[in-house]
């Protein structure tokens, strides 16, 4: 075998190792271990193809990609439109190089589009999509047995990708893959054949236990649109296929009926799934649908603010920021994504980058038409896959998980369309192709080795580098070893990549947040005091600088002005001001967010400043409009913080009668019972236990608060029913028992 054939398989089989090696990866030693060790080994493996494929260009032109076909014009040209975008969004930097919890960014999509131009260059036999292709479905069934094994772990299967949405977007393609080598004979062995039949049934089997509705939908989508258009243009050619797709169309679509409209029966509210797709139809009840809805209009008031250029991929949390609404994501405020893809491009890419959008769109939809004229059924099917990839991006994004699955399958219609040309125009390729064959220096591809060592260097090893001793951090502190923690905080900080250094800071903000307000209490030991202590001004003293590099960072201003504000409360620290100037500056780019304005309500109680605390939440509650009841919860609370038990039982009270489910947040349910028990409100506090009993079932603590108000109330038989529910559940009540037995 010549060189040229050893350097053309090698690098094949790098291109098919993405797919063969990527996603089962987990990096425990990092942070976000399901997505950071991914994507540092998909930049290494694309980058050492490169260089395989750089070769094979210089030694011949039937290695280049052929720039003439539109969707590869219109990739590129959409990669191109992103770099354009960026210099004009809020944070460049942000959007080139993306944060490790998504590890995307305009840099990350160039990685993607190289893979790309990589499969259409030497994919070009039969056989290597068969192989990639198979490749695929070997990955997928394999996660899918992990994930079902690990059943118990994973409720919702997620896999290796630690999401459940993530899992189901690359099932997608997995069957549609699995339909493209069913429908091009790519084996003719029955039992072959038949494996590929049964791996796709428990593809689907396993995407519906991911109970990801978005995912639901876009696999009946795609079904739908294959059993429709082969009832429409098959009717005459193929009578018994369209015949029995009709069939399954008319059956499918009395079945979506029947569920809906028998949606209120036990057997379907008790079954998991099922009751998860016919709670869509309560949009507003249903957290999730109501997020994605609310999420929505935030992009399209962002877009309204910046219609042409946007506010810079990956920077949608500060448009979110801008236009928070407390009724999204409740338990995980900080979105950083629409949840719908068009609406992404459009918010972060404005009508520049949302064109160039389109354009690729419609030119892998011009290549599938242009394959409907040879081959009908395939193109059906590869009409499909594409809706079913483009209808989950209206639920989700577009990430790792998606791409391993996208650009495979556009590389393929890019191959179809090419094998469908006439034979003049492969001759003529073919014969231009020889003219190129004149080898080249070696010494030519030495700056291209430099170049991807370099490159490699700067987004693998150094931000690998930097996460694991960040990490390392992160463990110490939360194994409690305080002392030795900080050297590996200062090498990392000290490590400038734009990849993690103000990343690295913030999640570093978030981990050492928690020791000020969860763990002091615990520390007894001056030494490991004086240990936080120094890593409190080393962490502030940077996190300052991420507030002037990156001040459209809408996190910072919250872990900055609640860290300095614990650090007067737990460390003695004198910086109640600075707490008070950072959180003003967050007031320049969101005067709508919730925790902004409950950390300025602290610190200004911190200083003395009541009557000005409580104007500042009395004024914050007018102008926002989110939930009837939430002026009345917010006011409550910021009584409660102040000590005012009166006032906070008031306001409570309200947002009770405005429909406030105080048992659905055990923080604010906390709040509200010793709000009550501090006002001698004895039969609220027995009321709100058994309403949380009946949410959240027994409760060995919520049985004994039961049973303190009772005793309260002078009902010794219920106090002594409710006592022993208590010590029945958790033995540490049993001290109690001479205080309710002799009641």
């Amino acid at each position: 075998m010549e060189t040229r054939q050893k350097v053309k398989l090698a690098t094949k089989l790098l291109l098919f190792s993405v797919i063969a090696i990527v996603p089962f990866l987990k990096t425990t030693s990092l942070f976000f271990p399901y997505i950071s060790g991914k994507v540092y080994v998909f930049r290494f493996l694309i980058m050492l193809a490169f260089l395989g494929w750089v070769y094979l260009m210089a030694k011949g032109k039937e290695c280049r990609p052929n720039f003439k076909n539109f969707l590869i014009i219109a990739l590129v040209l959409f990669f191109l439109a992103q770099v354009l975008v960026s210099f004009f969004g809020v944070d460049p930097t942000h959007s080139f190089f993306s944060s490790i919890e998504r590890a995307d960014g305009v840099i990350q999509f160039g990685f993607w589009v190289l893979y790309f131009l990589m499969l259409i260059s030497l994919l070009k036999e039969k056989n290597d999509w068969r192989t990639l292709f198979l490749v695929f479905i070997t990955v997928a069934l394999l996660i899918s047995i992990y994930a079902w094994t690990n059943y118990k772990s994973q409720p919702r299967l997620h896999g290796f990708f630690g999401n459940p949405s993530y899992l189901a977007a690359f099932l997608l393609f997995a069957i549609g893959f699995s339909a493209i080598i069913l429908e091009r004979r790519f084996f003719q062995s029955y039992f072959l054949n038949g494996s590929i039949i049964v791996a796709t049934a428990f593809f689907i089997v396993a995407l519906i236990f991911t109970q990801t509705r978005g995912a639901y939908a876009s696999l009946a989508g795609g079904v739908f649109l294959f059993l429709l258009l082969t009832v429409l243009f098959l009717r005459k050619e193929n009578k018994k296929l369209a015949l029995s797709c009709g069939g399954l169309l008319l059956v499918g679509l009395i079945s979506l009926i029947v569920l809906f409209v028998a949606k209120d029966q036990d057997f379907i509210k008790k079954n998991s799934i099922l009751s998860r797709v016919t709670e869509i139809t309560d949009i507003w009840e249903v957290g999730a649908v109501r997020e994605r809805i609310l999420t929505w209009q935030i992009a399209l008031r962002a877009f309204k603010e910046r219609p042409v250029f946007g506010w810079g991929p990956e920077n949608f949390g500060s448009a979110f920021n801008k236009y928070y609404d407390y009724r999204i994501g409740k338990e995980e405020p900080w979105f950083d994504r629409a949840h719908n893809q068009p609406l992404e491009i459009l918010a972060t890419g404005g009508i520049v980058l949302f064109s160039f959008y389109l354009f690729w769109l419609i030119s892998a939809v011009y290549l599938i038409f242009k394959i409907l004229k040879e081959k009908k059924v395939l193109s059906f099917v590869l009409f499909s896959i594409f809706l079913a990839y483009f209808l989950q991006g209206f639920f989700l994004f577009d990430t790792l998980p998606v791409y391993l699955g996208l650009f495979p399958f556009l590389g393929f219609l890019v191959f179809e369309y090419n094998s469908i040309r006439t034979k003049t125009e492969i001759l003529e390729k073919a014969k231009e192709g020889k003219k190129f064959k004149k080898s080249v220096p070696l010494y030519i591809l030495v700056p291209v080795a430099c170049f991807i060592i370099f490159i490699i260097y700067a987004t693998c090893f150094v931000p690998y580098k930097a996460n694991a001793l960040a990490f390392k951090f992160y463990f110490l502190t939360t194994d409690e070893t305080y002392r030795g923690s900080k050297p590996f905080l200062e090498k990392s900080f000290a490590i400038n990549s734009p990849y993690v250094s103000w990343e690295l800071r913030k999640r570093a903000g978030w981990e050492f947040l928690s020791i000020l307000e969860g763990r002091m209490e615990g520390i007894k030991n001056s030494e490991d005091i004086e240990v936080i202590r120094d890593i409190y001004h080393f962490i502030t003293s940077e996190l300052e600088k991420v507030v002037i590099h990156h001040p459209y960072n809408p996190q910072i201003y919250y872990i900055l002005g609640r860290m300095y504000r614990f650090g007067f409360e737990k460390l003695g620290e004198n910086d109640l001001d600075k707490a008070e100037r950072i959180i003003r500056e967050g007031f320049n780019y969101s005067e709508l967010r919730v925790d902004y304005f409950n950390e300025m309500a602290h610190v200004l109680l911190l200083e003395g400043r009541v009557e000005e605390a409580e104007e500042l939440v009395k004024n914050y509650v007018k102008r926002v409009t989110f939930y009837e009841y939430f002026p009345y919860l917010t006011l409550g609370h910021f009584y409660f913080v102040a000590g005012k038990y009166e006032l906070a039982m008031e306001q409570y009270d309200k947002a009770i009668e405005s429909g406030y489910k105080f048992y659905e947040s055990y923080l604010e349910y906390s709040r509200y019972m010793l709000a009550a028990e501090e006002t001698g409100e004895y039969q609220k506090v027995v009321d709100v236990a058994k309403d949380y009993l009946e949410r959240w079932g027994p409760d060995a603590d919520t049985f004994f608060n039961i049973a303190v108000g009772y005793f309260n109330l002078g009902e010794k038989e219920k106090a002594k029913e409710f006592f022993l529910k208590a010590v029945e559940l958790d033995e540490k009540y049993e001290e109690y028992r001479p205080f309710f037995e002799n009641f």
